[in-house]
């Protein structure tokens, strides 16, 4: 799967994505308001407060740039989680509002909640409500031939609790309201919530009725639809970006035609005005760039003219050129024939040379192989004589210590020989003196 790390194809198919959910997510706070859950992909913020628009412009798909791809495709894949699972909060936040009457627009604080959990949670609030669908379905067939008034209604709600409470109240409204504006203004005080028995019966909206959208809503929407995909062409036909096609395609796939609420078409209106402006800013930037193009052409045309007498002599010294380089085309014809007989002639001399220098490099090899042999002779005799100078030098050196010694000895024998003659001199000179004294003893 790594090689579709970072493509184009498959960035743009995840940012089609994250505006699908989006729009979904919308369609759902239309019913529910805002539901307040911390972000999967950004824990430090609430997944109702991201602003997409700016997430997708900075994650886009960017030419040469690989590790940045990579990134956007890592971000818009935790952008598709992410949505996801706030469709699924938010469609659980529906159901239970549907289930327990809560107010629209009720907002939760809860922590930060796992896939699997939110999963498990959605779908056993669908079960429930799948029950409730049936058991309602169950009890309208019971009641289908009877015609219901308050009371009816009120027995109806205890099948459906929030749809009951919705409705009690807006027949309970628009009731009075009737009943205000038939009465003339007087001091008598009239309840309007409990009329008496023998007063007639105030018929409040059905589930049925309610279901069924009013003919302007039917008119309305249909004609917002319709101008929808007209300035949807429009603006694909000018290859201009279109904040009313994510809602658009939400609508046509979630909504049946009529069942906007009041806040679908309020962000409806918005877009399809911020898609206008969009559209008389390129119209606008369109007649800006049109008018210095007339005048370029113009000038242009003028131009041509002036190129055309251009062109007619141009013509005319290349009629001349081309004579010129047919006579010039002819001798180097020439010249090449001649230089290819030459180059085939030298390529020939240069092959019987490389042959003679193929033979002269075999004879080469032979005399160099048997002056190798010499010289490893030579390496053996040059051994042998370095053997025998080994021994001359250890002999030379032997000689050297024996005549130090020599000359040691040499020099003890001297100062011998100087002691001996001292003594020798000292006793001719005792023995004159013993002679002296017996010559006179003797006289």
């Amino acid at each position: 799967m790594s090689q579709f790390l970072g493509r184009q194809d498959c960035i743009e198919s995840l940012r089609k994505d994250v505006v699908d959910l989006q729009g979904a997510v919308l369609d759902v706070f239309s019913r529910t308001g805002p539901v307040r859950f911390t972000s999967w992909k950004f824990p430090d913020k609430l997944s109702c407060h991201l602003d997409m628009v700016a997430l997708l412009e900075q994650y886009d798909f960017v030419d040469g740039e690989d590790a940045f791809n990579q990134h956007s495709h890592i971000v818009l894949l935790e952008l598709v989680v992410d949505r996801l699972l706030l469709l699924l909060q938010s469609l659980n936040a529906y159901i239970e509002q549907t289930r327990s009457s809560q107010r629209r627009g009720q907002t939760q604080q809860k922590g930060c909640l796992s896939v699997g959990l939110v999963v498990r949670s959605y779908w056993s609030n669908l079960v429930q409500f799948a029950n409730l669908k049936g058991t309602y379905k169950d009890t309208k067939n019971q009641t289908k031939s009877k015609t219901f008034d308050c009371d009816g209604t009120e027995t109806v709600s205890s099948v459906s609790p929030q749809m009951s409470t919705s409705r009690n109240c807006l027949s309970a409204s628009s009731s009075t309201s009737s009943l205000n504006s038939q009465l003339p203004s007087s001091g008598t005080h009239i309840t309007p919530c409990y009329p008496k028995a023998d007063s007639h019966n105030v018929r409040c909206q059905t589930v049925e009725s309610s279901l069924v959208p009013c003919n302007a809503c039917h008119q309305v929407q249909s004609t917002l639809i319709k101008t929808g995909h007209a300035l949807l062409e429009l603006l694909q036909s000018e290859s201009l970006p279109s904040s009313l096609q994510p809602l658009l395609v939400a609508v046509e796939d979630t909504l049946e035609l009529g069942h906007m609420t009041a806040a679908d078409v309020a962000q409806w209106a918005n877009e399809q005005l911020r898609d206008m402006r969009r559209l008389a800013k390129h119209l606008q930037d369109v007649r800006d760039t049109v008018q210095p193009l007339r005048d370029g052409l113009a000038a242009a045309e003028a131009e041509r003219e002036r190129f055309r007498s251009q062109l007619e002599r141009t013509q005319k010294e290349f009629k001349q050129q081309m004579e010129k380089h047919q006579a010039n085309i002819v001798q180097l014809e020439f010249s090449l024939r001649t230089s290819q007989r030459s180059v085939k002639e030298t390529e020939q001399r240069l092959q019987e040379e490389q042959r003679q220098l193929k033979r002269e490099m075999l004879c080469l090899e032979e005399s160099n192989s048997s002056l190798k042999e010499k010289v490893a002779a030579q390496q053996d005799g040059l051994q042998a004589l370095e053997c025998e100078n080994n021994v001359l030098q250890e002999k030379v050196r032997t000689l050297h210590r024996e005549e130090d010694a020599c000359c040691k000895l040499q020099q003890s024998i001297q100062q011998l020989e100087s002691q001996i003659s001292e003594t020798q001199l000292r006793f001719d000179k005792e023995n004159a003196k013993y002679r002296s004294a017996c010559h006179q003893q003797e006289s």
